[in-house]
């Protein structure tokens, strides 16, 4: 944990202070599973679609983590 930079002394968690990149990070893994999805199904390629499931459960944890 780290020190509020706004002069207080109450711990910052973890989660909070690193909300934004990890949303974003969430918010770009979720649309990335849709076309190797998409390529996987076509190219019958298991590789691509069990690559968009393992993105997908972490986009989908990194909110659950990094909660209010």
């Amino acid at each position: 944990m780290t020190v509020n930079p706004a002069g207080g002394a109450k711990p910052v968690p973890w989660g909070k202070k690193y909300r934004t990149p990890l949303m974003n990070a969430a918010f770009w893994l979720f649309w990335l599973t849709f076309p190797l999805a998409y390529y996987g199904g076509v190219r019958n390629n298991d590789l691509y679609v069990q690559s968009s499931l393992v993105l997908f459960c972490a986009a989908c944890i990194i909110p659950l983590v990094t909660k209010k």
